[in-house]
């Protein structure tokens, strides 16, 4: 760690220190300000009730001096009368303040600071009518201690406290942070081949804990990724084994042998037979890589979606007549979405030549179109095949399933089909799913946005 990068923990002690500093500054200002303001208000209190005793004593005396000495020698004031001292205590001869008056321009609240550090408030004002100057002096020392006194309390328990807000929230981030130091242990561990393991949680109610939660969940789908990668890999490489083993197989069997011309025509014709299959499966698998990589070129404009199932039905009705089939179709009211027309053709096509190669001979296949009550597109091709299972309806559209994997290599399938259909309805906004039918067979269901 360098000072330049510092930790977190490092910056939340030195962020709650600046913070806390801030803050016991403006605290310890404003104590320092009231407490000012109130001995002063103290002080000027008291001078001013002194001096307002000293009027008193002239006024009910009528002027008569002599009432002062009922006052007693340790208050210190002067009485001066045109200009000359009339009375003066002990305590004001004896702090010299005379002389002080007499040196100094002396304003109505006049401080002075002795030699021994003592301070005094002075206060003058007149009794005009009976030509008297009163000169009062208030004992301030106390007060004026007891504001250093605070100052310096305050200021030394500055530093003091942030002393102890460096102790105590090095402390606590320490503790605050103590999930990040598990959870990065935990992380250190986990591996591509360890993925299933996850980051502790100590409090799932806090910030850290969401954060963990959120990072368990990405570990979570980054584990399921690895899974289908892995699975789609061998899936990939076990559907490529087949035909290529196959060709291997009639090339080896050919060349060991002699073979007149319908024999060779017939090995070149199996051999071109698994070529395509070969070709339908990389081409499969193109669709799909694009459509994951998000590169897969669409062009989404209006179309016309009863003209577009109507093309599809009619050019796989050929398919249906070779079986025998009745192939139906119904549209029932207007229908116009925002749609890239090459993937969802595919995806209808699909789903339709699946309906009609697994449903047997003499059966029925129909294709219908709706708007539904939320005013989304709806095509449903329902078949009287053999149907799919409902445990097996979310599983076929992933890659590479197969329910029955010797029927589907049998007619030509590499369980890439519906995957391929998933992803083109889904790329188009909408959705796909088997629903339940009454009686025998499957009823699919595509349902898109309209606009």
């Amino acid at each position: 760690m360098s000072l330049k990068n510092p930790s977190i923990r490092v910056q939340l002690v030195l962020w709650n220190a600046v913070v806390l500093l801030l803050i016991l500054s403006s605290v310890f200002l404003g104590i320092y300000i009231f407490m000012q303001n109130n001995l002063e208000t103290m002080v000027r209190n008291k001078l001013d009730d002194g001096f307002q005793t000293l009027e008193d004593v002239v006024r009910n005396s009528n002027g008569d001096i002599c009432d002062f000495f009922h006052l007693g020698q340790d208050i210190m004031f002067q009485v001066l009368k045109e200009g000359k001292p009339v009375y003066q205590t002990e305590a004001w001869i004896e702090a010299g303040w005379t002389e002080r008056i007499q040196k100094d321009q002396i304003d109505p609240f006049g401080t002075w600071k002795t030699d021994e550090n003592r301070v005094f408030r002075l206060k003058r004002g007149e009794v005009p009518e009976y030509l008297f100057e009163i000169l009062y002096a208030f004992d301030a020392t106390d007060s004026s201690e007891s504001k250093k006194s605070l100052a310096v309390i305050l200021i030394a328990g500055i530093p003091v406290a942030l002393l102890l807000a460096l102790i105590g929230g090095f402390f606590l981030a320490g503790r605050a942070l103590s999930p990040v130091k598990a959870i990065t242990r935990k992380a250190k561990e986990i591996t591509a081949d360890r993925l299933s393991e996850r980051l502790p949680v100590q409090n799932p109610h806090d910030e850290i804990g969401h954060l963990t939660a959120v990072f368990n969940d990405t570990l979570a789908r980054l584990e399921n990724s690895f899974e289908q990668l892995r699975r789609f890999t061998a899936d990939a490489s076990h559907e490529l084994r087949t035909p290529l083993t196959s060709i291997r197989s009639v090339g080896e069997v050919a060349l060991q042998k002699p073979m007149d011309k319908n024999s060779c025509k017939e090995a070149i014709g199996s051999m071109l037979e698994e070529t395509e299959c070969l070709t339908r499966l990389v081409d499969n698998l193109l669709i799909l890589a694009r459509g994951d990589s998000g590169k897969a070129k669409l062009e989404a404009r209006f179309l016309d979606i009863n003209e577009l199932v109507k093309e599809v039905v009619e050019e796989l009705r050929i398919l249906a007549e070779e079986k025998n089939q009745t192939l139906s179709s119904s549209f029932r009211s207007p229908l116009t979405a925002m749609s890239d027309g090459q993937t969802l053709r595919l995806a209808v096509s699909n789903i339709l030549h699946n309906a009609i190669q697994y449903t047997p001979n003499s059966g029925c296949v129909e294709v219908l179109t709706a708007k539904a009550e939320n005013g989304k597109a709806i095509i449903d091709i329902i078949d009287n095949g053999p149907g799919i299972p409902e445990t097996e309806r979310a599983k076929v559209f992933e890659r590479f399933y197969r329910i029955d994997k010797a029927r589907s290599r049998a007619h030509g399938g590499s369980g890439l089909g519906l995957a391929i259909d998933r992803w083109a309805v889904e790329v188009n906004g909408g959705t796909i799913a088997f629903l339940d039918k009454k009686g025998q067979g499957t009823f699919c269901r595509i349902v898109l946005p309209v606009d």
